[in-house]
């Protein structure tokens, strides 16, 4: 590190640089340059004065003086020779920040491994260590597959002879991939990453879930063997500092990750995939809203790369682009080899209050979760010595608590939201285990993460007898061994997800056949492939489209489409059984009848009417406090503001203020409103909101702008 000796200049003539720092503010800070007239490189971190405290910053350029005669502080170390974030992604974070209205430094931060702005050389070096760490920073990609090559479908090579020749252009080139499920888009991307690397370039591959990561990875591994690494926030500290440091340091040229992998240090990229495009966990809900999926097509426009965004269900966005000529469009309509698309039927759950009077007794055995046709379906299978997958959005042993006495509802203190029973969170449930869930567990909320003793005694009027109504994966998983002795179930959902290794073996197991049935919620939709899974069964389809979200059609489509698609995909013949109160919604008919044309038609023409994303924009503004009047009046200020500026726009609205959905949070209260229009007007309304936050917004209100949100609760 560079420290200063005698200044060689007087204090007036010393340079002045700009740095920007980890805090949300908005803007850099100016510092006095003490080293002579040579300035660092762009990107260097510098060890900086801050009030009565230490921090790292980053040389950001020169600097004007300030106005006035404020006194500045001098740059206290140089605490490296060479930047350790390549010029272009310093760039890229840049614009992200820019786009998504976030402070550049915390947005490094977030994007970049833990510890790069710590302020001492221990931890810099502990964190940035080269080379591999040794014990636990260490971790094993398992192989999925052999080493053989696949004989392609004639779509199959039609797709990568395109891919290729947009590859070895050497030029921006976004394509969407649609591929219907099982057609073979994984061994797509094998072929076009091993065309990337002939050339001399590197490739870039991410997945909406952590849980995918690791059978990616391993089909990957199993055709290149080596110069692989995997980047995603289950890693731990030091694995994800080997990991980012063998890519900045060229030793891994292809990357696969989830959304966070966007900001890989990756040098000369030639290739991006997006797998599962459609798919919302691409954007961060919360600080840096990033959605990476767009990113992915900025970072590529900079790189001058090939952008593949490939999905069986294309969000209605990307399909529109690629019918406008934004975006080439490849079609892979057929299951490869002797695989067909499963069989659907739909199990109408208005009618079991009929069936239950019909055959009381028989009925009242079942679970609530189990009609009679999916029960049949699944002895069947079972018996067949097949596999059976059970999809339910909704985690937990039960959705809400009440007391039958008085009708109270246990719901969370901190926020608005109604507590779920969790009885015991094992992502594998055997009959032998079964005792474990005789326990009471706790009551959750799954927004501030608050715990309570499950089935207390009621707060409201003293009653013993609390119950518990409703279902989630943690009850199904249990109640499916209880239906049917003898079988094997794991449940995959965000309970158990931290336990990443268990999460890769349950796959692998599935993979196999040791496991007979998997529970779990939107994270087993997408992307899987298991050869003996003959029996889909989706238990309440229509939950996605109770909430207050302009594309609940679409996620739904997408969901059942995409789950549905897991069966059959190999000689074993597919079924999918989908319980719905709304079996005549035209998102569950089209998914049944593997209809996306005829979804996408239907939707695009209520997206037209409406002025909904593709032929408009929305920003949502929202604001918080722990005082709700503080916060309303807030909103209404800021949101008149936005008014009068609109009216001077075409085509740009102003929807709120309102509280949210979910109107408190970790005892924040919460309003917000929207911005609706065209980016580029929006872009102008926003600035100037965001420019007068200060001014309008007391320091006790956070505001928060979420750009092309997908979450509006």
């Amino acid at each position: 590190m560079v420290k200063p000796n005698t200044p060689a200049l007087s204090r007036q003539t010393h340079p002045l640089v700009s740095c920007i720092v980890p805090l949300h503010i908005k803007g850099p800070l100016t510092y006095r340059w003490p080293f002579g007239s040579r300035l660092p490189a762009l990107g260097t971190r510098l060890l900086l004065p801050l009030g009565r405290r230490r921090i790292v910053g980053i040389y950001w350029g020169q600097a004007n003086p300030p106005p006035g005669n404020k006194q500045l502080k001098d740059v206290l170390q140089v605490m490296e020779k060479e930047p350790l974030i390549p010029e272009g992604l310093m760039n890229f974070i840049k614009w992200a920040a820019s786009y998504y209205y976030y402070p550049l430094g915390p947005a490094i931060s977030e994007a970049l491994p833990q510890g790069f702005f710590s302020p001492t050389k221990k931890a810099t070096e502990r964190v940035f260590k080269k080379g591999i760490g040794p014990g636990r920073s260490r971790f094993d990609i398992h192989s999925w597959q052999g080493t053989e090559i696949v004989k392609l479908s004639l779509e199959q090579e039609q797709a990568i002879q395109d891919i290729s020749q947009a590859i070895n252009t050497s030029k921006f080139n976004p394509i969407l991939l649609y591929g219907i499920t099982g057609s073979g888009k994984t061994e797509v991307y094998l072929r076009a990453v091993q065309q990337c690397l002939e050339i001399g370039r590197t490739a870039l591959i991410l997945v909406p879930e952590i849980s995918m990561t690791g059978q990616l990875a391993g089909w990957f591994i199993s055709r290149f063997k080596q110069g692989l690494s995997l980047l995603h926030s289950g890693l731990t500290r030091e694995q994800r500092r080997d990991q980012w440091w063998n890519i900045r340091t060229g030793r891994s040229r292809i990357v696969v990750g989830a959304r966070s992998a966007i900001f890989a240090p990756l040098s000369n990229i030639g290739l991006i995939i997006v797998d599962e495009e459609h798919d919302s966990s691409y954007k961060q809900d919360e600080k840096f809203r990033y959605n990476a999926r767009d990113l992915a097509l900025v970072r590529g426009r900079m790189e001058g790369a090939t952008v593949v965004l490939g999905s069986g269900t294309p969000s209605v966005a990307s399909f529109y682009n690629a019918l406008q000529g934004k975006y080439q469009l490849l079609k892979m309509m057929h299951r490869v080899g002797q695989a067909h698309l499963p069989s659907v039927e739909i199990v109408d759950l208005r009618t079991r209050k009929i069936d239950k009077k019909a055959n009381a007794t028989h009925d009242s055995a079942r679970p609530e979760w189990l009609s009679e046709r999916l029960k049949d379906e699944i002895s069947q299978a079972l018996d067949r010595g097949h596999q059976v997958l059970l999809f339910l959005n909704r985690r937990g042993f039960a959705t809400y608590v009440f007391c039958p006495e008085c009708g109270h509802v246990f719901k969370c203190g901190s926020c608005d939201v109604i507590l779920a029973w969790h009885r015991k969170n094992t992502a594998l449930v055997k009959a032998k285990d079964l005792t474990q869930y005789r326990g009471p567990g706790l009551l959750c909320c799954h927004y501030c993460g608050e715990t309570f003793p499950a089935l207390p005694t009621c707060p409201k009027c003293g009653g013993q007898a609390v119950r518990a109504s409703g279902f989630g994966t943690e009850k199904v998983a249990q109640e499916f061994v209880e239906q049917f002795p003898g079988t094997n179930v794991a449940r995959i959902d965000r309970d158990t997800i931290g336990r990443k290794k268990e999460i890769d073996k349950i796959l692998r197991d599935f993979r196999r056949g040791t496991i007979d049935c998997l529970v779990g919620t939107q994270m087993i939709t997408k992307g899987h492939d298991f050869p003996g899974l003959a029996l889909v069964g989706v238990l309440r389809a229509d939950l996605a489209l109770n909430v207050p979200e302009y594309f609940a059609a679409e996620r739904t489509f997408q969901l059942i489409s995409q789950v549905a698609g897991r069966a059959g995909r190999s000689k074993v013949a597919g079924k999918v059984i989908i319980q719905t109160f709304m079996p005549d919604h035209y998102s569950i008919l089209c998914a049944t009848q593997h209809d996306f044309q005829g979804f996408y038609n239907k939707e695009i023409k209520l997206r037209q009417q409406l002025g909904y994303p593709p032929f408009g924009r929305i920003i949502n503004i929202r604001l918080s406090g722990t005082r709700k009047a503080k916060v309303e009046e807030a909103a209404k200020r800021l949101s008149d503001l936005a008014i009068n500026l609109a009216g001077k726009m075409a085509s740009t609205m102003v929807l709120g203020p309102v509280q949210s959905p979910k109107s408190r949070i970790k005892s924040r209260f919460r309003y917000q409103f929207l911005l609706k229009g065209e980016m580029k007007n929006l872009r102008i309304l926003c600035s100037k909101i965001d420019n007068s936050i200060d001014a309008l917004v007391p320091t006790t209100v956070r505001v928060e702008i979420d750009v092309d949100p997908q979450n509006f609760m």
